[in-house]
């Protein structure tokens, strides 16, 4: 910056009018950074559309098979025997349970040693552990023969297994070798073969204290058999989880859960509302009140508008008993949003779930499947590619074309923005030289019109007498 002597010469304020002149020169630049301000505050409008168009796809997705749209309840009149869990895939229903056998896994114990952790305590050899099925030999050597160390070497080497070494407080041998199998079932049997360790050293004796088994059950009569006490695949949609034996059978209910149903439909019906009050709200104008929603004027948010409009509206030929949402009292306001007839809605669940269901599927033709590949269609976050004639050969979401563009322009006007800031910190060098140069000049105007006082003869009266 150069140097500035603020009308020293002159009297006049010379820095307030470069400062003057600075700030009318840069009126262009102030309208470039409101322009840059409302695209910005657009791209945003933009950008939290396409996310409320995500989670709207994200509500459909959630009921878009009929396990997902409906739902059921489940009940168990003794919940210590058997309890219960359900899906909407769930066969409503009355089912007896009786329980004669809990499946179990293997669990094998040593008897018991002085000590865990001194090496030389087990035998030395080789020793098996056969479990599911499949064998596995190990060594003992004079480096891992602790009792301890055999633990570690089962875990090591034998999968679904875990050993660990058990304390039982035993005034003269506490220690002993726990080995269990990981899974239940009678084809998760567990055995020890100790017969290769020889020498010095103790070589465990273990006791079988749990015997790998199914479970054993009837429903409704029919005899079923599990590996594991949580039992599903009997009955479709349906989970029961054994506690205990039964000395009654006891009753589990299935029955559909129209409410939750109900609900599963409204959440769907408020994100889509979301979007629509979104571009509502974001579309208002009014010029009195200097109103201007950011996607005025936008073509691409007019084309969806009325693409959500057709397809909430449509008949689809989805060959069930409903092929609209207003035929399950789902219908469209005045101002774009849905609004729901409760007894509409709740009496197609009630009668024809399946059917409702149908309407939202997103694997046929139907509303659901129109619906997703219409945010698809504006939503996707991929851009459109071109090839070298500048063709369309993929077209990404729409809106995310539309967020690329507005990029694009705010790059644009930050660049012009910075140019300007760059024409003007050269125009104000270039103002303040000049008014130097006039302080300048003015100076030695001054000097030189002393000078010429000097030589002019005195006029004063008082030296003439």
């Amino acid at each position: 910056m150069g140097i500035s002597i603020g009308g020293i010469v002159s009297g006049i304020d010379t820095d307030s009018m470069v400062a003057t002149l600075v700030a009318a020169a840069r009126a262009p630049q102030d309208v470039m950074k409101t322009q840059l301000s409302e695209v910005e505050e657009q791209k945003d409008a933009y950008e939290a559309l396409r996310t409320k168009m995500d989670d709207l796809l994200t509500a459909l997705e959630a009921i878009d098979t009929p396990a997902e749209l409906r739902a059921s309840t489940g009940s168990s009149s003794d919940e210590g025997t058997v309890t219960v869990a359900v899906d909407g895939d769930a066969v409503p229903g009355r089912y007896s349970l009786t329980v004669s056998q809990l499946a179990s896994s293997a669990t094998s114990v040593s008897d018991g040693f002085a000590d865990k952790s001194t090496t030389g305590t087990i035998a030395e050899g080789t020793f098996s552990v056969t479990y599911a099925g499949v064998t596995t030999t190990m060594t003992i050597d004079s480096t891992n023969s602790s009792l301890s160390d055999m633990a570690d070497l089962i875990n090591e080497s034998v999968d679904g297994v875990t050993a660990y070494v058990m304390d039982t407080g035993d005034a003269t041998s506490p220690y002993r070798l726990v080995v269990a199998g990981d899974d239940t079932g009678s084809s998760n049997a567990l055995t020890l073969d100790m017969s290769g360790l020889t020498g010095a050293g103790g070589v465990p004796t273990f006791t079988e204290t749990s015997t790998a088994q199914d479970a054993l059950l009837t429903v409704n009569g029919v005899s079923v058999t599990s590996a594991d006490n949580v039992v599903d695949g009997v009955v479709q949609g349906v989970t029961f989880t054994l506690e205990d034996v039964t000395t009654a059978a006891t009753t589990v209910t299935v029955a559909g859960d129209t409410d939750t149903t109900v609900a599963n439909i409204k959440t769907f019906v408020e994100a889509y509302n979301t979007v629509r009050s979104y571009i509502n709200t974001h579309r208002a104008y009014d010029s009195d009140a200097g109103i201007k929603g950011e996607f005025v004027g936008e073509g691409s948010v007019v084309a969806l508008m009325s693409a959500l409009q057709t397809t909430v509206g449509t008949r689809y030929s989805s060959g069930t008993l409903f092929n609209s949402l207003s035929e399950i009292g789902i219908k469209t306001k005045q101002n774009g949003t849905l609004e729901i007839d409760d007894d509409t809605l709740e009496a197609a669940v009630s009668e024809a779930s399946d059917d409702v269901a149908s309407l939202f599927a997103t694997d046929s033709t139907s509303f659901g499947d129109e619906l997703k590949d219409l945010i698809d269609l504006y939503a996707n976050e991929e851009e459109a590619s071109l090839d070298e004639t500048g063709a369309i050969l993929q077209t990404g979401g729409l809106l995310t074309n539309r967020m690329a563009a507005l990029d694009d322009e705010i790059d644009t006007l930050n660049d012009d923005i910075d140019a300007f800031d760059e024409r003007m910190d050269a125009y104000e060098e270039r103002l303040k030289k000049q008014f130097l140069a006039m302080e300048v000049a003015l100076g030695k105007l001054q000097s030189a019109q002393s000078q010429l006082t000097a030589l002019l003869p005195s006029t004063d009266s008082s030296s003439s007498s």
